[in-house]
């Protein structure tokens, strides 16, 4: 890959917009503008209601500080429900999807993230039940032209389950840096075999053997083995899903040192 290949090289930049400060969704999304980044998702969940009010004014309020919605993240607490044996269990998390995904359309936001296994268990191996559950939820997404979008978390197994499969423009891959290096036996396997369905990036890293969600460059991954599999035709945003500490720096310190992460990231050579 040459310097004018590099990783996604005329993406939009842009950082989850729940990065670790409870403030209110119009304080963080001009603190995401004022950083630089074009584009952020939205955390589609009780705990954002709860800090900032109706998830229904999210989408308002960030676009008028001249930030892009790529995508919403829905809770994924309950994800091993998909894979239920349990009727009832399986169609409720079916019908919890089909309402994100009509959230979606009616904000006019073109992609939603979920987890087909929960990320903090030790799940057991996939299921044909699972695939069921997603051909359902795939073709009430593909009626209301909102990609789903799945992503890599402790086993990714599932993903070459689903897509192995599934095959649908409906149905994606969010490639996450981190759960891929400290979950997977062999990382950038996933994104080796899967970077063509790739449209979505959760880039953090991490420094000890827990989910850390650091920025790029602060821990142990080694990325020039990410840039040397990724996708020539990529053509998504490079969206990072890190968390800073109040307790030790400013969201403006923060911000500005995962915006430059992103910049080093797209300059870097292999």
């Amino acid at each position: 890959m040459s310097q004018t290949e590099n990783i996604a090289y005329n993406s939009k930049l842009g950082i989850f917009s729940w990065f670790g400060w409870r403030l209110h969704i119009s304080q963080r999304a001009k603190l995401i503008k004022d950083a630089g980044f074009d584009t952020t998702c939205l955390w589609w969940a009780e705990d954002e209601r709860a800090n900032t009010g109706s998830l229904d004014d999210l989408p308002k309020i960030v676009r008028a500080n001249g930030l892009e919605i790529d995508n919403i993240h829905v809770p994924f607490a309950d994800a091993h429900l998909l894979s239920s044996e349990n009727h009832s269990e399986r169609k409720g998390m079916i019908d919890l999807h089909k309402k994100w995904i009509e959230d979606c359309a009616r904000h006019n936001i073109p992609k939603l993230i979920f987890h087909v296994c929960h990320a903090d268990e030790n799940p057991s191996a996939p299921v044909k039940v699972l695939l069921d559950s997603l051909a359902e939820i795939v073709k009430f997404a593909q009626a209301a032209k909102v990609i789903l979008v799945a992503e890599n978390t402790r086993r990714s197994d599932y993903i070459d389950f689903v897509f192995e499969q599934i095959d649908s423009e409906y149905l994606r891959f969010c490639y996450d840096s981190g759960h891929d290096f400290i979950w997977s036996d062999k990382p950038i396997t996933v994104l080796k075999k899967w970077g063509h369905k790739l449209i979505m990036t959760h880039l953090h890293d991490n420094k000890s053997g827990d989910d850390d969600h650091i920025i790029p460059f602060t821990g142990k991954i080694d990325w020039r083995k990410i840039l040397a599999a990724w996708p020539k035709d990529y053509k998504g945003p490079l969206m990072l899903e890190v968390v800073g500490n109040p307790e030790v720096q400013s969201p403006q310190d923060f911000l500005r040192k995962a915006f430059e992460s992103l910049i080093k990231l797209k300059s870097l050579k292999i």
